[in-house]
């Protein structure tokens, strides 16, 4: 699942932290700066369940 985050940056690294402990998180991308001043653009990639026998490992 792909999820995108808009907010500042303590805002993102809040929301980042929070998700990582709800969900295992496979990659986060470079922080993208939006049209707006002092708001930036993240995506996170979540890996697969666990118990699938996905690929990823976190």
């Amino acid at each position: 699942m792909r999820i995108r985050i808009d907010g500042t940056h303590a805002e993102l690294a809040h929301a980042i932290r929070q998700i990582r402990t709800v969900l295992p998180v496979g990659s986060v991308s470079t922080l993208l700066q939006t049209g707006r001043p002092y708001t930036w653009r993240v995506f996170i990639n979540t890996a697969p369940n666990r118990s699938t026998g996905g690929r990823w490992i976190t």
